[in-house]
């Protein structure tokens, strides 16, 4: 303001005598004065504008600031506005003395509220010319400000101007008072001085702050100019610039780029320090401090670095002595963080809330890496232990200092809070150790293994059923199938029997990946019963956790190998969801009634998992089925068709189409075979017989329905149609089981017994195929004796 009050003193003095005598007139004299005097500082603002923006049009008025002349007619316009109401609460006041009831002294007269209205508009062109003087004023001399190094006063320049120009444009009365291009102007001339100011900011803080990486990156450093004397041109500033002139610019100018650029100076220090320094606490760490500069390395020692002995050659093989290792070394390059990089700058004062946020990124992205590093490992395995932490406190004592620092809030301490509930943390420690071998053995091959029926005790319940003794289970031979075999008595039905809706499990093979998830599942829940309420709650939620691994990861896998196509994978896959929801049923009713905290006994429960298994177990057997029962009707219907009406009626005319036929049915035939071929060793008994049924009977209809259709015929056609669908006939022989076990004569091994199930109980269309071939069986016998 000294060089332009020097250079534009003529204009000025001009200026002032202008308003000379402006008091002492009148209201309406002083607003006509008024109108016309913000006309010309309007004017004059739009020519200093054009002439320092656009070109030096006007070179009269380059350099010109308008700013004083419109501050001095923004008093003159507080001065009549107080004037004129000022005469109004007078004319009040008398009216009020007098007791009249004029209402020209009740209210304001006409004049009066005219002359307030044009004041108003004087008012809203007044303030539209002052906000743009300013906005013109800040943003001219940003150019010599960056020069002169002026940095900070240069970023509070432009943001003072983003504002004044927000206004302008975000007043709707405003668009009338200012002219569009002249705003546009200065919005432009804001972005060009805000992307220099950005550009300088960015040699500053490269300047300032300057990493180095090895080539092999096992050596990196950190060094701080405390000052930048001269701009990336070489030309000198008038002062040094410091860290807090960039910080306090920064802030200034957008509080969301200066967050950026803490980011920007944060991860090096992540990625570089204190990550590697907690992988590996014995890696050297140096520092030095000069005049100007700062230094901190970690890697290889330099010359002239002093080397700390009490932090380089601390033992730190044991997971205590690491966390003391750590705590030294994070703190030493915490304090080169807070005292050199942040040299100059008042923590207090100088917008504290970027060295929070710092700080707050920092903690926040080590609180992962020192959880798994150092939190984690120092859980205690015994539940014993679970009070001693003194293992944790250089941990506790490194985030006390963040927080005497400022450098994180209060609501950030996770140690502490880790500390607390370090006895959930052993729990959730074991139940994820526990999770992680059950995905470990479902990723793995399984082998099958026969359980159920005679076979080993495959229900809670059964186990104290009958005469109150549990089952003894024998184990086969390792690898490949094998069978577990058991006697039960008790609630356990007898295998003979068709229904399988009984309290014990079927005979049938599962997997070890099924068999070892309950196992693990009866093994973890006997943990539910600890004293503690939230122990007993995770440990029982590692167990449906698993029950929920299993039903996310062995289908995928075998989908993704392709084993649904299997028969065989299938049906086992099927076998285990059914084993499971048996164990559902009843796997947490024991430890219910026995050890189980009130609260849990009141809402745990396993039941609700069955569901999701039985659509599972639909999911995988369905589509087998209807791809078999398809691929039977493919079979059937190649020509000649047997899915053709009255086809076989005259068929037997031509020999070479029954022989077709007969192949068409017999290769029906074979699919079924080779299916239950597949079931028959695995699937539960009943299983095996309904799925065998719910093939069959698709043969069985096609046979039958054609059969109906031939009349009466010959002998000789009746023999030919009973040996073309005797392949349909010999399915029944698939029907016959292993039923219980007899003993043999003079201590011979013990045979099972075969029994012939009932096919027209699993196969609808049976009776019907029977009757038809039983027809044409009595006609070819009664022809043959005749």
């Amino acid at each position: 303001m000294d060089r332009g009050h020097r250079r534009y003193g003529g204009r000025q003095r001009d200026g002032n005598e202008r308003f000379a005598g402006f008091g002492e007139k009148s209201s309406e004299e002083q607003m006509s004065l008024l109108e016309a005097w913000v006309e010309q500082a309007r004017a004059a603002t739009y020519e200093a504008i054009n002439s320092h923006h656009r070109d030096f049009i006007g070179m009269r008025m380059y350099g010109h600031d308008p700013l004083d002349e419109v501050a001095t007619l923004n008093d003159k316009y507080e001065a009549v506005r107080t004037r004129i109401g000022s005469d109004a609460d007078v004319d009040t006041a008398a009216a009020a003395d007098g007791g009249s009831a004029n209402p020209q002294h009740s209210s304001r007269s006409p004049v009066d509220a005219r002359a307030v209205e044009r004041l108003d508009g004087i008012g809203r062109a007044l303030r539209a010319t002052v906000r743009l003087a300013k906005a013109h004023s800040n943003l001219k001399d940003v150019d010599e400000q960056l020069l002169r190094g002026e940095i900070a006063v240069a970023a509070s320049s432009v943001a003072e101007a983003n504002d004044l120009l927000s206004e302008l444009d975000a007043d709707a009365a405003m668009p009338c008072a200012v002219s569009s291009p002249h705003l546009h102007v200065l919005q432009t001339q804001y972005l060009k001085k805000r992307a220099a100011l950005r550009a300088e900011l960015d040699y500053l803080l490269a300047a300032m702050y300057q990493y180095q990486i090895s080539s092999d990156a096992s050596v990196s450093e950190l060094t701080v100019s405390f000052s930048v004397a001269g701009n990336y041109d070489g030309v000198a500033y008038e002062a040094p610039i410091t860290p807090s002139d960039v910080f306090f610019a920064l802030a200034e100018l957008d509080p969301a780029l200066a967050r950026q650029k803490i980011d920007a100076l944060a991860q090096p220090l992540i990625d570089r320090w204190f990550v590697p320094l907690l992988r590996n606490p014995d890696q050297t760490l140096a520092a030095s401090r000069a005049k100007v500069s700062a230094s901190l390395g970690i890697g290889a020692y330099s010359a002239g670095r002093k080397k700390d002995p009490a932090i380089v050659d601390r033992d730190a093989s044991d997971l205590a002595a690491r966390c003391v290792v750590v705590k030294e070394k994070w703190m030493r390059v915490l304090e080169f963080v807070c005292d050199d990089m942040f040299c100059d700058v008042n923590l207090a004062e100088d917008h504290p809330e970027l060295h929070a946020y710092l700080g707050t990124r920092l903690w926040s992205a080590l609180r992962r890496p020192l959880k798994e590093s150092l939190l984690d490992p120092l859980i205690p395995a015994d539940i014993a232990d679970v009070s001693d932490t003194s293992a944790m406190l250089p941990l506790l004592e490194l985030e006390d200092a963040w927080l005497e620092r400022g450098l994180i809030p209060p609501d950030a301490l996770f140690v502490k809070d880790s500390i607390r509930a370090l006895l959930q943390m052993h729990v959730s420690k074991r139940r994820r150790d526990l999770l992680t071998v059950v995905a470990s053995v479902l990723a793995n091959d399984s082998n099958t293994v026969t359980v159920g029926g005679e076979g080993p005790v495959a229900d809670i319940l059964g186990e104290y059923g009958g005469a109150g003794k549990a089952g003894k289970t024998k184990g086969g031979k390792k690898g490949g199938d094998k069978t577990i075999s058991s006697s039960v008595g008790g609630l356990f039905a007898n295998d003979d029997a068709d229904d399988d809706a009984t309290l014990s499990f079927p005979r049938c093979s599962i997997s070890t990946h099924a068999q070892t998830l309950v196992d693990f599942a009866r093994e973890t829940i006997g943990f539910s019963g600890s004293d503690d309420a939230t122990a007993a709650a995770l440990h029982f939620h590692a167990v449906r956790d698993a029950f929920a691994l299993y039903r996310c990861l062995v289908p995928c896998q075998a989908r993704a190998a392709d084993a649904l196509a299997s028969p065989k994978r299938v049906f086992v896959l099927y076998n285990d969801c059914n084993y499971i929801c048996h164990h559902l049923a009843g796997l947490g009713f024991r430890q219910r009634a026995r050890h189980w905290p009130p609260l849990m006994k009141a809402s745990a429960t396993l039941v609700d998992v069955i569901a999701s298994y039985r659509a599972l177990a639909k999911s995988v057997l369905t589509p087998l089925l209807n791809r078999l029962r398809r691929q039977i009707r493919r079979t059937l219907a190649s020509p000649p068709s047997w899915m053709h009406p009255g086809w076989l009626a005259t068929a037997c005319r031509d020999p070479s189409s029954l022989d077709d036929a007969e192949n068409a049915l017999a290769l029906a035939a074979e699919i079924v075979a080779h299916t239950a071929h597949a079931s028959a060793p695995h699937l539960p008994r009943a299983t095996h017989l309904r799925v065998l049924g719910m093939l069959c009977d698709v043969v069985f209809d096609c046979v039958a329905q054609r059969l109906e259709e031939v009349g009466v015929v010959g002998d000789a056609d009746a023999r030919a149609i009973v040996r073309l669908v005797a392949p349909a006939v010999a399915l029944q022989d698939r029907f016959v089981v292993d039923g219980s076990e007899s003993h043999g004569s003079g201590g011979m091994a013990r045979q099972p017994r075969r029994i012939r199930a009932p096919v027209a109980k699993y196969a609808s269309h049976w009776d019907q195929l029977q009757t038809q071939v039983s027809r044409l069986q009595s006609m070819a016998d009664n022809n043959h004796h005749h």
